[in-house]
């Protein structure tokens, strides 16, 4: 049987194939997308590009001991933004990384929705790189995802970025494309919403967010845009880009990409972002009347809590297992009907008062969460309590019993002290968990509901109004009601 395959015939993002049974053996041609850009943007001869790619790669720059989740790179022509960029995929050498999520903005066409790619491999000068074709189609039942080949192959972002991965990276990788269209907060957002969880359980991987800064003012009115522009990356104000590009104080040609980039990371980490080079186009072309900006950054993520008034620590890998043998012990006690014994903790950090929930699941399924929110207990003993509250007392559910323990997972959510915002603005999905308090009704939600439900932020705050504190779904609208948020450390068995 030989297989034909019409690589162009596509409908709803599904490939279609034309059978002809001519014989008992099968061949399958593999699909990819050509490069578009060689010879153009960057070297079209292999051994030029990889000599051309070295310098760039020779730079030194210090890396965070924070965990590297991100880098925003340039995406001008090599012989523009090269070095820059090459500051950022220094980086990424010596690491061993699985998968790249590719974040750009098309140029040439503006739509509703994400596009990505369903073929097998991108072919550069250096060879082929695969498309992680599992995750690219699992994204792509979710609304607002789709295969548009005419708009992905002549775009420029995402594939030169291709080459300076190959020379970075050692060994294989495979590339998630993710290519905006709009700059539309609310789409941008729900986009983040579907995409982080994907991130988020890739462990060895990285997300590049392709994006060239001002373009063709004079270079010292360029230089003023971009300080703006990276002043406010770097101070964790990214949510307000959006608004910041409209007003015209700062510019980015993929100010969508770099926005959904760090709010999809925002819902894994809390994150930083730093300045890692800074450059523009005279310093090729000599010419300061008309330049482009460009900036390399890298983006660590902090997986720090507040346990202490003013001070963050993180709970180490011994404290996390105790504070889970902790619950674990006591639903073994307290469901035989015994009294479990005395806590003997010496550890300081699980002796200080801390908010705190336990959550119960039952292959995969929720069953039982309770907690205290504010720090009224030592965290040691909040631990012990709400894991017999979740398996005793959640009105949603009958008691766990002691034969069923053995099927549960125990998952820990450490809080830190809420705090009053006074717009829904502040809210980061993901990242943060909220309570809604107007009268005597309040309600919360832990920031892990938003990654496991997929909502809107407005979904999300009239469900937690609707369904938690009782009130109209659009009471948080209301300046009377009161938000508050509130961060998580949070931990399962199946994690340490």
């Amino acid at each position: 049987m030989r297989i034909l395959r019409y690589e162009n015939c596509r409908c709803m993002g599904i490939k279609m194939y034309l059978f002809f049974m001519l014989g008992t053996s099968a061949i399958f041609s593999a699909s990819f997308r050509s490069p578009q850009f060689a010879g153009s943007f960057y070297p079209l001869d292999a051994g030029q590009l990889k000599s051309q790619l070295s310098n760039f790669l020779n730079q030194k720059v210090s890396s965070e001991k924070t965990q590297l989740m991100a880098i925003i790179v340039p995406h001008a022509g090599y012989i523009y933004s090269g070095k820059t960029a090459g500051y950022a995929y220094s980086l990424l050498k010596d690491r061993r990384i699985d998968t790249v999520f590719l974040i750009g903005r098309s140029h040439r066409a503006s739509f509703i929705g994400i596009v990505t790619d369903d073929r097998d491999f991108w072919r550069t000068p250096l060879g082929d790189v695969a498309v992680d074709t599992g995750i690219a189609s699992e994204i792509l039942v979710k609304p607002g995802f789709r295969v548009d080949y005419r708009i992905l192959d002549f775009e420029h972002s995402l594939e030169v970025q291709i080459p300076f991965l190959q020379r970075a990276i050692k060994g294989n990788f495979k590339i998630v494309p993710i290519l905006v269209g709009c700059e539309n907060k609310s789409e941008l957002d729900t986009y983040a919403n579907y995409l982080a969880p994907y991130i988020k359980k890739q462990k060895n991987s990285i997300v590049v967010i392709s994006t060239d800064l001002s373009h063709y003012h004079s270079d010292s009115t360029a230089r003023n845009i971009d300080s703006r522009t990276i002043s406010l990356l770097e101070s964790g104000r990214f949510l307000n880009l959006i608004e910041e590009v409209e007003k015209g104080n700062c510019e980015l040609c993929g100010a969508s990409a770099v926005y959904l980039g760090l709010q999809v990371l925002s819902k894994i980490s809390q994150i930083k972002v730093r300045l890692l080079d800074y450059s523009n186009s005279s310093e090729t072309t000599k010419d300061k009347e008309r330049v482009v900006g460009y900036a390399s950054m890298a983006v660590y993520g902090e997986t720090k809590i507040q346990l202490t008034a003013g001070e963050k620590k993180m709970l180490s890998k011994s404290q996390r297992q105790t504070l889970i043998k902790i619950a674990r012990e006591t639903l073994q006690y307290h469901l035989a009907g015994k009294k479990p014994p005395e806590l003997k903790i010496d550890d300081p950090t699980l002796l200080e008062k801390r908010g705190v929930f336990v959550t119960l699941r039952k292959n995969g399924e929720l069953r039982g969460c309770i907690g205290i929110i504010l720090p009224q207990k030592e965290l040691a003993q909040a631990v012990r309590d709400m894991a017999i509250e979740s398996a005793t007392g959640d009105p949603r559910f009958p008691p766990v019993s002691l034969k069923e323990l053995k099927e549960i997972e125990i998952e820990i959510s450490v809080l830190t002290v809420p705090v009053r915002v006074s717009s829904p603005d502040e809210i980061v999905l993901g990242r943060d968990g909220v309570i809604v308090k107007k009268g005597f009704r309040q309600g919360v939600f832990l920031p892990q509901v938003a990654d496991e439900t997929g909502w809107t932020k407005e979904q999300f705050l009239s469900a937690l109004c609707a369904h938690k504190a009782g009130l109209d779904p659009d009471a948080w609208k209301n300046p009377d009601t009161e938000l508050y948020i509130f961060q998580a450390e949070v931990f399962s068995e199946h994690q340490l």
